[in-house]
């Protein structure tokens, strides 16, 4: 008894700091987006300062949910973790499934996989919108020119000519365009975040029952039912693992947003949040909150998932 009370006393520090951590901010957050607290308020002084006296309720959060970014910034956020999760695991799965067995450079190939990891998100960005994605100077503008020559190449023989005659020129895709730049995002971030999926996913391959494979091997079970039925099931934990933690950083995109578009039809909730720092508080508050009760909408429904994973 005695022993329990000394581990819990030692763990008192750190769990009440812990709690100061998370519950200061929140609280802050909860109080500003109930106030009206606009940093340059030249018409009402007294609303540049945060106090009760500003009490405005419920009406940051109606401000917020009648502007008209608010909904676009919840159907990007929602769009782009969905997109970025659904295309790190896939592509992680048939990566590490394809490098999971002996070849030669193999300790090369692994090195290479994981180094785009460890990229900085404002590196990535600059690096994809400018060098592979830009219409003029990026692979994208290079590749698209080249086809184009190709084709008019091709217009001068004498039996193909008449078909590709009819062929367009290729137009390349700015995707620093409202409809696109969320595709750029996409693209990026799931350049960045496959090896984390592939790590992850390589390092659970490595404990797989191989006697089980080979006795579907001399059952006769082709490749796709022995990946389907084995490897797949072996997965699933590392799955959940990788969906959960990618979509706690994902929810808090920023950086690759503001370099690819500047925020122009293409904003998150962290973006929205940004906007409306710079001066109403209060609105940015209350965006946050918002942002909390998506982030525990989904956290909710991928804990089922994990949870559901887990007990199976």
């Amino acid at each position: 008894m005695q022993d329990r009370s000394l581990a819990r006393l030692l763990q008192t520090p750190a769990v009440v700091l812990l709690l100061i951590w998370m519950l200061v901010p929140l609280g802050m957050t909860l109080f500003f987006s109930f106030i009206r607290y606009v940093l340059t308020s030249l018409r009402r002084p007294e609303w540049t300062t945060p106090s009760l006296d500003n009490w405005r309720g419920l009406g940051n959060y109606q401000f917020v949910w009648n502007n008209d970014g608010f909904w676009l910034a919840i159907y990007n956020s929602v769009l782009m973790v969905g997109s970025i999760l659904v295309l790190t695991v896939v592509l992680g799965l048939a990566i590490a499934v394809l490098i999971n067995r002996a070849f030669p450079g193999r300790g090369i190939v692994r090195v290479l996989l994981i180094s785009p990891f460890f990229v900085m998100p404002a590196v990535n960005a600059v690096l994809w919108i400018n060098m592979i994605l830009d219409p003029v100077l990026g692979l994208q503008g290079l590749a698209v020119a080249g086809m184009n020559e190709m084709i008019d190449g091709l217009r001068t023989f004498p039996l193909l000519g008449g078909f590709f005659s009819l062929w367009p020129d290729l137009e390349p895709i700015s995707f620093r365009a409202t409809q696109t730049s969320a595709y750029a995002v996409i693209m990026m971030v799931t350049w960045q975040w496959t090896p984390f999926a592939v790590l992850i996913f390589m390092t659970s391959l490595q404990s797989e029952d191989q006697q089980q494979k080979e006795a579907a091997i001399l059952d006769g079970a082709n490749a796709w039912s022995r990946f389907r039925n084995l490897t797949l099931p072996h997965l699933g934990r590392p799955i959940a693992i990788v969906i959960m933690i990618q979509a706690i950083f994902h929810l808090s995109l920023y950086a690759e947003i503001e370099i690819v578009s500047r925020g122009n039809g293409n904003k998150n909730l962290p973006y929205l949040i940004g906007e409306f720092a710079s001066n109403n508080i209060g609105a940015a508050s209350a965006t946050g909150i918002y942002a909390v009760i998506l982030a525990n909408i989904i956290a909710i429904f991928l804990l089922r998932m994990v949870g559901k994973t887990l007990m199976d």
